[in-house]
């Protein structure tokens, strides 16, 4: 993860806009643009100034660097979407893939959240859950969505303002022709990181993995040496996620 993540996720978990951040760390707003689009990285200082001013705190560890589900996050990213969830389900167990169809071809504005939708960025771990969760707009949703039975609905994730706040980084994967829409990686571990959920840690780290393996894919595009991190996680050269 980087300070370019830990800053936007600090800034959308308290519900701030770039200028009301900027307000209160008394910097521009294009200081917070350029940190979280990654013109310029910050600081770890500057990183926990941004947390306090979200009324949050940066808590780091130092812990041996695991790299262990990099090379299967490669693997998985090199299939598409779909075929990521189909890879992680265990024979006899709930298939999530029928429900994101009817997902797709229902009007009810949604956006994918949980394991399902890690599975679908291409995260290692084995999808176990017997539904598929999703924030949708409002309390009615549910009785206009198909499937409702498979669906955990919910209209505030943790560590969120709700659907608005999930929608501007939502990714779109198509089904059959249809789309639905998925949390992005950084709104999924904003959710994570503030769930009290005990599965929550694991799913934490298994979304920051896939960032990782991400940001070692973009830097061994760029960078004159592309062996090290991006070698042992065999990801090649220029590809990126689709």
């Amino acid at each position: 993860m980087t300070g370019a993540d830990l800053v936007l996720m600090s800034r959308r978990r308290a519900g701030l806009t770039q200028r009301e951040l900027a307000e209160r760390m008394e910097c521009r707003q294009a200081t917070i643009a350029r940190w979280e689009r990654g013109d310029r990285r910050p600081s770890y200082d500057e990183v926990q100034a941004v947390a306090r001013a979200c009324d949050l705190q940066l808590d780091a560890h130092l812990t041996p660097e695991d790299c262990s589900w990099w090379p299967q996050i490669a693997i998985q990213l090199d299939h598409a979407p779909l075929e990521r969830v189909r890879r992680l389900t265990p024979p006899g167990v709930f298939d999530a893939i029928p429900v994101l169809e009817a997902l797709a071809d229902s009007d009810v504005p949604t956006i994918v959240l949980g394991e399902v939708a890690g599975a679908l960025h291409g995260w290692p771990l084995v999808l176990g859950g017997a539904t598929v969760e999703v924030c949708a707009q409002g309390e009615d949703a549910l009785n206009e969505l198909p499937s409702a039975a498979q669906l955990l609905v919910t209209v505030l994730p943790p560590g969120t303002t709700g659907f608005g706040d999930l929608a501007r980084d939502a990714d779109t994967v198509q089904v059959d022709g249809a789309e639905i829409r998925v949390a992005g990686l950084r709104d999924l571990l904003r959710i994570a990181d503030a769930s009290p959920d005990p599965d929550s840690r694991r799913q934490a780290l298994a979304y920051q993995a896939v960032l990782d393996v991400q940001h070692a894919r973009l830097d061994a595009g760029t960078a004159d040496d592309r062996s090290g991190r991006a070698e042992r996680a065999r990801l090649p050269t220029g590809h990126r996620p689709g």
